[in-house]
């Protein structure tokens, strides 16, 4: 994505406005309305400020730190020295789904890429207390939806966050929404794979390069992860979870939501049961998700470890052995694809063999 470079003013002062993390668009849009530009607010003296509904003294008092202290041009040669991209909210450049949220980000910090195709994305969301049934599921259907072509947006979080951006890694691209600046990764523990998506994807973030994660910041993080997918699934949740807030927003925004079943008596998966009552779709495989979103089955590509497979079924029913032995995979390659395969309805066992669909 390119366009022409904002006037350099206006975005050092909207960058300073935005490191207070007390003027979001709508009260930009009052400010504006007010003091006539960027500039004109930047002018304001702190009591006529302060008089702006939703504003009030303290907000006034740290705008005009703010300003005064130079911060939207600090933090401006420190991300072009260290290669992030301040994208302000009237860009043509900020990612489509921004423009269905009331309250959208004053600017987006990009550490990594964000490519016209990102538009095509599906947020996979869940609980940090992940089972193995649900850090499996995410891994499992991240890099099936990545390999179809689609984005996978997660929020970098521990749990299934984290498992869906590795899913989505070893097949295509994913974004990750952070609730800290992009230049502080938290959990610690995901550093490495946070330079891994900004190598294949990016790390964006509403909040100032160095914030550190906060309480009120999280649930904000949360709109914005529901705004980049076409629709949110939620893999695992506890019966209160960051994910159900993310779903919520994704009603609100007028998005598909997804959740995955688990057993009855997971208490991983009560949050799940109750967005299914709730008239969430129930999914049970990559195919659930594409055909709601527009995408139909049968244009759903096949990996080459699944075409060598189905090529060698295709002369007749074989043991997993066989396949590998005919084929060159390794076993784990084969037992990948014909799982994958068996999901797609594609190829099926009889006894110990399998056969083609």
């Amino acid at each position: 994505m390119t366009n022409p470079d904002p006037n350099p003013v206006d975005l050092e002062i909207l960058v300073s406005l935005n490191a207070t993390e007390k003027i979001g668009c709508v009260l930009l849009r009052r400010l504006t309305d007010r003091f006539g530009s960027l500039p004109g607010i930047a002018a304001a003296p702190e009591r006529a400020l302060a008089e702006i509904e939703g504003v009030g003294p303290a907000a006034a008092a740290e705008i005009r730190r703010a300003l005064r202290e130079n911060r939207g041009a600090r933090e401006l040669e420190e991300a072009a020295r260290l290669g992030v991209r301040v994208i302000p909210h009237d860009s043509p450049d900020t990612p489509p789904g921004f423009k269905v949220i009331y309250d959208a980000p004053l600017v987006l910090y990009v550490r990594g890429t964000l490519l016209p195709e990102d538009a095509a994305a599906v947020s996979i969301v869940g609980t940090r207390d992940a089972t193995p049934y649900g850090l499996a599921a995410a891994d499992r259907f991240a890099g099936d939806l990545a390999a179809y072509g689609l984005t996978v947006v997660s929020g970098l979080a521990r749990g299934i966050d984290t498992a869906a951006h590795r899913g989505a890694l070893r097949t295509g691209r994913t974004l990750a929404v952070l609730g800290t600046g992009v230049l502080r990764v938290y959990p610690d523990e995901n550093d490495a794979l946070a330079r891994r998506i900004s190598s294949h994807g990016a790390l964006l973030s509403e909040f100032p390069l160095h914030s550190g994660p906060s309480a009120v910041h999280f649930p904000r993080r949360n709109r914005l992860l529901a705004a980049l997918g076409l629709g949110t699934f939620v893999v695992e949740s506890g019966e209160s979870s960051g994910a159900l807030i993310t779903a919520d927003w994704a009603v609100e925004q007028g998005k598909e939501v997804f959740a995955l079943p688990g057993p009855v008596t997971s208490a991983a998966s009560v949050g799940c049961h109750r967005l299914i009552q709730q008239g969430a779709k129930l999914v049970m495989t990559p195919d659930d998700i594409l055909e709601d979103i527009g995408m139909p089955r049968a244009s759903t590509p096949l990996t080459p470890a699944e075409d060598r497979v189905l090529e060698a079924l295709a002369a007749g029913p074989r043991s997993a052995e066989d396949l590998a032995a005919e084929t060159g995979l390794s076993q784990d390659e084969i037992d990948d694809a014909l799982e994958r395969l068996g999901r797609r309805g594609r190829a099926r066992r009889e006894g110990e063999a399998y056969v083609r669909v």
